[in-house]
Parts: structure tokens; sequence; C-alpha cells
């Protein structure tokens, strides 16, 4: 019985934990995370924004996103001409169900271009109070690394769609 009420106890402290990882995102993480990405678009001549997502409560994100523009390839058919897009890459804040924030990137793609899923990597995760301007600029600076790689490299160009 020792055991279980020794187990009892430790899962309440896990309880309280969440929800103070919670209440940290909502009064400082957060706000901090929507000022400095702002901060960040505003200083730089990037075709970016930052913003949140806030549809669920305590499963929200805040992201600094790449505009969607034209890709400059065309596919052109006797019938029509389809300009392609070029859907932009995002870092994203992402709240964790248990509170912790995941610092992940999802990659440019060229809309209609491929078979496969949007690429996704799961930089980090770590704790609201990690999140700071020190932490924020190193997920900056390899998110910008890798879509700097993206746009260098025709590594994610094969398996076209065959259009019938």
């Amino acid at each position: 019985m020792e055991n279980i009420t020794k187990l009892a106890e430790e899962y309440a402290l896990t309880l309280a934990k969440v929800q103070e990882r919670r209440k940290h995102w909502q009064l400082q993480t957060k706000p901090f995370l929507l000022k400095h990405l702002k901060e960040i678009t505003e200083k730089t001549k990037l075709t970016w924004k930052s913003g949140s997502n806030e549809t669920m409560q305590n499963l929200e994100s805040i992201f600094i996103v790449f505009d969607s523009e034209p890709s400059g390839i065309v596919e052109q058919t006797q019938f029509s001409v389809v300009n392609k897009i070029k859907v932009g890459g995002f870092l994203s804040f992402s709240q964790n169900r248990n509170g912790q924030v995941i610092a992940w990137i999802s990659f440019p793609f060229i809309d209609n271009m491929t078979e496969e899923k949007t690429k996704h990597e799961v930089l980090e995760t770590v704790e609201p109070e990690e999140i700071n301007e020190e932490s924020v600029n190193r997920f900056m600076h390899k998110f910008l690394d890798e879509m700097i790689q993206w746009e260098n490299d025709a590594r994610d160009e094969i398996g076209f769609v065959r259009h019938k």
C-alpha cells in the first residue's frame, strides 16, 4: 500500500506540473513569442508573418511562416495553364498536451507536385520557462538554415504526380 500511496503522490505532483506549465505558457511564454516573432518579421525584408493558432486551448501554437507564392513552375496543357504554388515553410512553437513546448519546422512544398506528405522536423521539446530570446534565436537560426538548404537542394523533387 505504501508504494501505491507514493505513486499517487507522484501523480498528483505531475498533474500540478502540467497546470504550472500551462499557466506559464499563457502568462509569459505565449506573449513573449508573439512579440519577439513579430519583431523579427518587422526587422527583416522577407515575405513572412508571425501569428498564432489558438483553436484549441492548451494546445496552442505561435509561429512564423513564409507566405505562399508562385513557384515559377507552370503546368501547361492544351486546355489550361496552371501556375504551381510554393507553400511556405514555418517554425512553430506548439504547446504539448502536458504543457511543454515543441519547437518544430514544416518545410515548404510545391502544391500538387509530389505524392509525399509535407516534411516536418521536431527541433526540441522544452519547458515553457526555457523559451527566451536566446532559445528562440537559436531555433530561428536552425529554421533559416533549413529553408536555405531546401531552396538550394533538389533533394525532394523525386516522385512527381502523374497527371492523366
